[in-house]
């Protein structure tokens, strides 16, 4: 799947590249939509210099080509990040994240997930456990899961970040997500966010049947 960069001056950051080799910028969204067929690319919007009518704006633009589109954020607030995810966009992150968290980003979304910053995550489990009454836990479907995934699993479910899983649980970054593409296979879930909101029995709701 392409990775397709919009920016104000249509030119690539170096971490881009370094997460991408293949990446490719342009300044408008509709330049970006001509260049391949619907579905088969991901737009990064960067949102730097712009206001939010400007920016959400830009995300409808570009969630209506047909793309999975993710907004990357110079300030990333989670006003913003909800206003985003309601606009369609199906990530929310820094401008400057890693290579390694674009990667990984990348990965869930062209597999149909969502993506938010951990502690943005955190933060949306408390207020939906706020919102949410938490029923006893009945959840038969997690004795499918061995004891290492049950723990990474609690582990999201408190909005931890995979590094943080890593080293709370003392193995490698890779294992991690190796014990997470199991899990969401077992539960049924597409990405994390649906996983804590399992986890912490709040109902989800998903378009793959």
């Amino acid at each position: 799947m392409e990775q397709l960069f919009v920016t104000p001056d249509g030119q690539l950051r170096q971490r881009w590249q370094q997460a991408f080799g293949d990446a490719q910028s342009v300044q408008q969204v509709a330049e970006a939509a001509a260049r391949s067929l619907p579905g088969q690319q991901v737009l990064w919007l960067d949102g730097s210099g712009q206001d939010r009518v400007s920016c959400m704006a830009r995300v409808r633009e570009a969630v209506a080509t047909g793309s999975r589109v993710v907004l990357m954020s110079p300030v990333p607030t989670e006003a913003e990040a909800f206003e985003a995810l309601n606009q369609g966009a199906v990530g929310y992150c820094h401008v400057e994240a890693a290579p390694e968290q674009l990667r990984e980003i990348a990965l869930v979304v062209e597999h149909g997930g969502l993506w938010m910053l951990p502690e943005l995550v955190q933060r949306l489990m408390g207020l939906s456990l706020r919102v949410v009454p938490t029923p006893a836990p009945e959840r038969p479907e997690l004795d499918s899961l061995t004891s290492r995934e049950l723990m990474v699993a609690e582990q999201v479910a408190h909005g931890a970040s995979n590094l943080e899983i890593a080293a709370a649980l003392e193995i490698s970054e890779r294992t991690v997500k190796a014990h997470l593409s199991s899990i969401f296979e077992k539960l049924g879930v597409r990405d994390r966010v649906q996983l804590a909101l399992a986890m912490n029995n709040i109902p989800t709701y998903t378009s793959v049947n």
